[in-house]
């Protein structure tokens, strides 16, 4: 046997991590050391194989995993061999002879081989199928709580299958389980060496996930004898779920491949979007994009050319890019090519979105579609877990109708003062406009915008319905700017109003005009009842 001093790894080609096998020699009763290099993301393997279950303080194998993608496994050898023995892939591909780069002589009762395919195919069969039979059982039982209505048992059972379906993950992944972790933590860890998982699980912090919230929910609710109703997302958790278990199979494929010796098919995600059409002015506007926000995506959901101008609608998944940055990239597009392009953006954060489904699922539903991705920053973003079935509805219309119908009664009452007295007509004018736009825009899309500029408000307007712009001509009549005007007055002033008959009979004729296509909308359209009608029943 060598001395410690004198062993060498040069597989390893890491020489701190040769340093530490020498001293691990030195110290444990090591039977066997496997490497087997693999491809990113795959983890490379570090397989140490011990003669006895002994405890062993391993602060060094979180840098190596964290420095050097290098996942690392103490295993003892009745373990080892019990495992093989089950039919674990894990142990027959990666403590395979060739991947040996140390073995201890003197301990040679102890010293692990694996056999041939024909000799292992049959335990490999009985280890996944049993995987597999365990895993219907507990589908079988989800589909008997979902026909008894028992919704808190239907998710707690769907956490169970999934933390079922994570415990396999880690075996074929790493070689260990990690039942000490909550779920959380071990989905988590796995996104590491599985970067796909991401897709599945819509994070509200960077420490917990909207399906494990809901699961913890309904485990709350039961031991507290309520219930919780959240059918519709049945078919969000069954696709997370029935994803996890598609990566279990191809895994368990990909090892059965290589354990035959069959060379692995590699598969590059790329991380740009390919197939989209070539835009200069796209091109440049998510450059500028990208340079001012942290963005994880970027959406295009609509360009429209009317006139001589070209507008681009685009909607970004970022969790800090508010309103006023928001306004500030806008501008700083619109700097760039002037009136001959514009562009209208929206931002919120995956999980705001996801939270929120209830209210705008049929909005970002339509625009959150492959065909409409134009830049992510990674190929492994989550899908949303959206609700099925949904039927849209316009959530409290009544109270944001009634909102912008007030207050143009009250710009008409301070209108008609025969004083003259306009004093905070242009700030009642400014908050109709806006009640106005969001209101028409919720009417149309099922989306309330947040308070975004005028002009991104109007021309969303047009996005929801171009016949808005038949009023076009009023906008472009306003004595000034009416988009910088309206800005302005968003935030109250103190001081006296400046206001002229003639500028205050320019904004009675807009708001008359919107008020009344509001009307037309939503009462005429019958979506609400007129305070009138209540009256009457």
């Amino acid at each position: 046997m060598k001395t410690a001093a004198k062993l060498s790894f040069p597989q390893l080609q890491n020489e701190y991590l040769e340093n530490i096998l020498r001293q691990s020699v030195s110290q444990h009763a090591i039977v066997q050391v496997f490497f087997t290099v693999e491809p990113s993301p795959l983890f490379s393997q570090l397989i140490i194989h011990t003669e006895k279950n002994t405890a062993i303080l391993n602060k060094w194998v979180e840098k190596v995993r964290n420095q050097y993608h290098i996942n690392v496994c103490w295993v003892y050898s009745s373990k080892l061999h019990r495992q093989y023995a089950l039919g674990s892939p894990f142990i027959a591909f990666y403590c395979r002879p060739a991947a040996v780069i140390y073995q201890n002589e003197t301990l040679e009762e102890a010293i692990f081989k694996t056999k041939e395919w024909k000799k292992y195919k049959k335990k490999f069969n009985t280890y996944q199928n049993n995987f597999y039979h365990d895993h219907e059982l507990q589908k079988w039982q989800i589909k008997n709580l979902m026909a008894d209505g028992a919704s808190n048992s239907v998710f707690t059972s769907y956490a169970r299958l999934i933390e079922y379906d994570l415990e396999c993950l880690e075996e074929l992944y790493t070689g260990n389980t990690f039942n000490t972790l909550n779920l959380n933590e071990r989905i988590r860890n796995l996104t590491t060496c599985i970067p796909e998982i991401q897709k599945y699980f819509v994070q509200n912090s960077r420490n917990r996930y909207f399906l494990t919230d809901l699961f913890t929910k309904a485990k709350e609710a039961a031991s507290e004898g309520d219930a919780i109703y959240r059918d519709e997302m049945y078919q969000s958790v069954e696709i997370t779920e029935q994803n996890l278990l598609r990566l279990a199979t191809e895994r368990y494929d990909d090892l059965k491949k290589q354990i035959k010796k069959e060379a692995a098919k590699k598969q590059e995600l790329p991380h740009q979007i390919e197939n989209k059409p070539k835009d200069s002015i796209l091109d440049t506007a998510i450059e500028s994009i990208l340079n001012s926000a942290e963005v994880e995506q970027i959406y295009i959901f609509r360009q429209i050319t009317y006139g001589e101008k070209t507008t681009y609608y685009l909607l970004l998944i970022a969790d800090t890019v508010g309103n006023e940055k928001l306004k500030t990239v806008t501008q700083s597009l619109k700097s760039k090519w002037g009136d001959q392009y514009d562009f209208v953006l929206l931002s919120h954060s995956r999980y705001w979105i996801q939270k929120n489904l209830y209210l705008y699922q049929h909005f970002f539903a339509g625009i959150m579609q492959d065909q409409n991705l134009i830049w992510s920053s990674e190929p492994y973003h989550p899908d949303l877990h959206w609700e099925v079935p949904y039927e849209p509805f316009h959530a409290d219309l009544h109270f944001y109708y009634k909102a912008a119908k007030n207050v143009a009664f009250q710009f008409f009452a301070i209108d008609g003062n025969p004083k003259q007295n306009y004093q905070g007509l242009d700030y009642l004018f400014t908050l109709f406009f806006l009640s106005f736009c969001r209101t028409y825009i919720f009417v149309k899309t099922y989306y309330l915008p947040n308070y975004l500029s005028s002009q991104s408000l109007w021309q969303l307007c047009s996005y929801a319905d171009p016949d808005i712009r038949k009023y076009n001509y009023l906008i472009e009549q306003f004595w000034t700017d009416i988009f910088l005007y309206t800005d302005k007055h968003m935030t109250l002033h103190h001081r006296l109003s400046k206001l002229s008959k003639e500028q205050v009979s320019q904004m009675n004729i807009i708001v008359e005009k919107l008020i009344f296509e509001l009307h037309h909308l939503v009462i005429e359209g019958k979506l609400i009842y007129s305070d009138k009608d209540e009256e009457e029943e």
